[in-house]
């Protein structure tokens, strides 16, 4: 066997470009390391709506040796502590999930049985034992300006807007290292084995590579299309399969931003409030089966207000489900193509993160793809059943 010389990742976005840059960082493409090239069509765009993240994002962003001022200036970033689930547990009600961990010593008794027995009064459990709802619901930051890039006092992630960060970790990619192709693939050439033998692309004839990543979204072109790797449905008990998205304006520019994800639990569905730098972006996702689109429209004109009124929601349909062969002989799904779940405590990315993770660590050294292979679809179907 071979050692693997050259990974080729097809589509690009947060899974393309994410997994560009930790694989050339892992792998040293720049000096001379695995070569790693990244082709996307300037025909497809990308869905462009994930803009929540879990706190791995800062040891995934830290590792591919982004500068976090700078991400947070170029993708119009801001904190995310928590989430705060509004409505959820009966209307007008409201609890908060933090990132901090209870404020526990080791050995100490367990929390909850003394906060289930009422000792901590009224407060809701977050409250009690970790003060970062009380950090956020001050406006206050998880960490302070002097604190090192990507730690501070409070466990945080971020809020970003998905295009731009697409953009910034192109630029940063290609710093790494990584080659760029613009290009359509129109045919994906098979081996006798079944494997991916080569790209057939409109503008740059056939590209070959040891690897390929499938991060062409719904589409899963490589994975699905050519290798026929089937997906395991989920619409039986994640009923969520719409969604609609607007791209909110503030009405000041000193308009307070919560440094939390906002969820509020509707008829059929639920809604996302995540605070940009400059806007707000708002989404319904829901059940076809439970609500109309049109009813649909409707709950989340009302939820938004008179700052709706002028603005047109992007429709979503939403394909929830996995495949529990997401590596296939030479070629590994990353993103959408590998699955999709509903976005309630914003698994995209993350999933996203571990998969590149994997590869990155899990590569051979002697070109012997089916242990790594065997290993990460184990990993990545256990992440996928939890969530």
């Amino acid at each position: 066997m071979q050692p693997i010389q050259h990974i080729l990742i097809v589509g690009g976005g947060t899974a393309g470009w994410l997994t560009a840059a930790f694989l050339a960082r892992t792998l040293g493409t720049a000096a001379g390391g695995v070569r790693v090239t990244l082709v996307e069509s300037s025909e497809i765009g990308i869905i462009g709506v994930g803009e929540g993240t879990f706190p791995s994002i800062r040891a995934t962003l830290n590792a591919i040796g982004l500068d976090e001022a700078r991400f947070v200036r170029e993708c119009d970033a801001t904190f995310k502590q928590g989430v705060s689930f509004v409505d959820w547990s009966g209307l007008g009600e409201r609890y908060f999930h933090p990132f901090n961990a209870p404020s526990q010593r080791p050995g100490a008794p367990e929390l909850l049985p003394y906060w289930l027995l009422g000792e901590a009064g009224p407060r809701g459990f977050a409250d009690a034992v970790s003060m970062q709802q009380r950090v956020a619901e001050a406006s206050r930051a998880p960490k302070r300006a002097g604190d090192a890039d990507w730690t501070g006092p409070m466990n945080y992630a971020y809020h970003f807007d998905a295009g731009k960060f697409a953009a910034l970790l192109a630029a940063h990619a290609q710093s790494l290292g990584v080659q760029r192709v613009i290009a359509t693939v129109e045919r994906v050439e098979l081996r006798a084995d079944g494997h991916i033998g080569a790209l057939v692309t409109r503008d740059h004839g056939t590209l070959a590579a040891d690897l390929y990543v499938d991060c062409t979204g719904f589409r899963a072109a490589l994975i699905g299309a050519a290798l026929g790797a089937p997906r395991k449905p989920l619409d039986d008990v994640l009923f969520v399969d719409r969604a609609l998205a607007l791209q909110v304006p503030y009405p000041a520019a000193d308009t307070p931003i919560p440094s939390c994800t906002i969820s509020t639990a509707h008829e059929a569905g639920w809604s996302w409030d995540i605070g940009l730098q400059r806007r707000r972006g708002i989404g319904y996702a829901y059940s076809s089966r439970h609500s109309s689109d049109e009813q649909a429209e409707r709950v989340l004109r009302a939820y938004v207000g008179p700052a709706a009124e002028a603005l047109t929601p992007r429709f979503l349909k939403l394909d929830t489900g996995y495949r529990e062969t997401q590596w296939n002989g030479n070629c590994v799904a990353v993103g959408l193509s590998a699955g999709f779940l509903e976005p309630l405590e914003s698994s995209g990315i993350g999933l996203i993160e571990a998969a590149a993770y994997l590869i990155g660590y899990l590569l051979p050294a002697d070109g012997n793809l089916e242990p790594a292979a065997r290993q990460f679809n184990e990993q990545m179907r256990v992440r996928f059943e939890r969530i």
